[in-house]
């Protein structure tokens, strides 16, 4: 008992010592109030302590100036005494691929515990050319009492400038026949195609120990493709297993070794994901088309920070594709966030999108990011 009331007065001190604040000690007993039966305290010290902030982000902060720092970045509302955070942001730009692109992006979040107790997320953009992306998130990283965590995604996308170059490095991407001042001028969209893509993912997650976790994911996708132009490379070359669009349902998992200070806007840390998904003897795919292959992704991130502002990031995803493989999956990159690759401000920044693809991808960045500042505008931080 006289440990545990030394450790709160130590708790105290630091928050008096670095916020210049009065004794903290009964907010951090109503911070402990917040937590149920999944998430025990720990009262490990010295180097066990540090260890936990940087791996378990649940024990990390609590009774540390990290803690106040994370509360008023992220509580902006209170309703019935039960903390939120309400994230809006309308966005508009200009794309010469897609015209005029508009919509808005909004986040909710319970904060009565953390990370949060469950996260709502809605996107949607839209432009004047008919591109469409839609979607609704949501993540509950605790189901209480059962030491699972659930997300849930639904969207659709309209992309109108899907590509297809054909297979490896060394595919062959001839200007002129999108050039309509050329002879041999094809269709300025030969090497593009019409995707419409409708999904519906379902995943369980599961807090292992310490920065490991895992999921046990589950989904349900059509896709339609069509040419965008007069002719489409993809129907003139054909595609390399013959495959190009249906409807796929398809089982996955994950392993995740994460260490990462914020997931959002990481500083230091490492991120280790092994992804595997399958369409193959998937039982959702046993009532639909023969769509039948496998994906194998494994992504290594890591942080370095230099100054306060200046941070070194460094990306590594090697991916492999088995099976009979259709079209619209050489055109992105798997594990929990998919992206869109190899090209463009996704994966390498300077080659067309979707440039490059085969059955085997890698691929690596290094960049240096640096805060040029934040604000605080409408309760929001900026």
């Amino acid at each position: 008992m006289a440990s545990r009331r030394y450790r709160h007065r130590l708790h105290a001190i630091q928050a008096i010592l670095v916020l210049a604040v009065t004794p903290c000690w009964a907010a951090q007993e109503q911070e402990s109030a917040l937590l149920d039966s999944t998430q025990t305290q720990r009262p490990e010290r010295g180097l066990g302590r540090t260890i936990l902030a940087v791996v378990d982000p649940l024990t990390a902060t609590e009774g540390t100036v990290d803690a106040v720092k994370w509360k008023a970045k992220r509580r902006q509302i209170s309703i019935n005494g039960t903390p939120y955070g309400l994230t809006g942001l309308p966005v508009v730009y200009f794309s010469p691929g897609s015209g005029w692109n508009y919509g808005a992006r909004v986040q909710v979040a319970d904060f009565s515990r953390r990370p949060y107790l469950y996260k709502l997320t809605l996107h949607s953009m839209h432009s004047s050319e008919g591109k469409r992306n839609t979607h609704v998130r949501l993540k509950v990283p605790h189901l209480s009492g059962t030491g699972f965590g659930l997300n849930i995604v639904a969207s659709i996308r309209r992309d109108i400038k899907a590509r297809y170059y054909g297979l490896s490095n060394d595919s062959d991407y001839d200007r002129n026949l999108t050039d309509p001042a050329h002879d041999n001028f094809i269709d300025e969209d030969y090497y593009h195609y019409l995707l419409k893509k409708p999904r519906l993912f379902f995943s369980l997650l599961a807090h292992v120990y310490g920065p490991v976790r895992m999921s046990l994911d589950l989904g349900l996708e059509r896709t339609d493709v069509d040419r965008s132009g007069a002719e489409a490379f993809y129907i003139n070359a054909g595609t390399p297993d013959g495959v190009i669009d249906g409807v796929t349902g398809f089982i996955g998992a994950t392993l995740v070794w994460d260490t990462r200070d914020d997931p959002t806007i990481p500083r230091r840390g490492v991120f280790h994901e092994w992804s595997y998904e399958t369409s193959r003897n998937s039982l959702l795919s046993l009532f639909f088309e023969e769509i039948d292959f496998e994906r194998y992704t494994f992504t290594d991130s890591r942080y370095w920070p230099r100054t306060e502002r200046l941070n070194i990031a460094h990306r590594t995803i090697v991916e492999a594709l088995r099976g009979a493989v259709p079209l619209y999956s050489y055109g992105e990159i798997g594990g929990s966030r998919r992206i869109k690759g190899l090209g463009g401000s996704d994966t390498l920044r300077g080659f067309d999108r979707q440039r490059f693809t085969d059955n085997v991808r890698v691929l690596t960045n290094t960049e240096a990011r640096y805060l040029l500042g934040t604000r605080q505008a409408f309760k929001q931080q900026l």
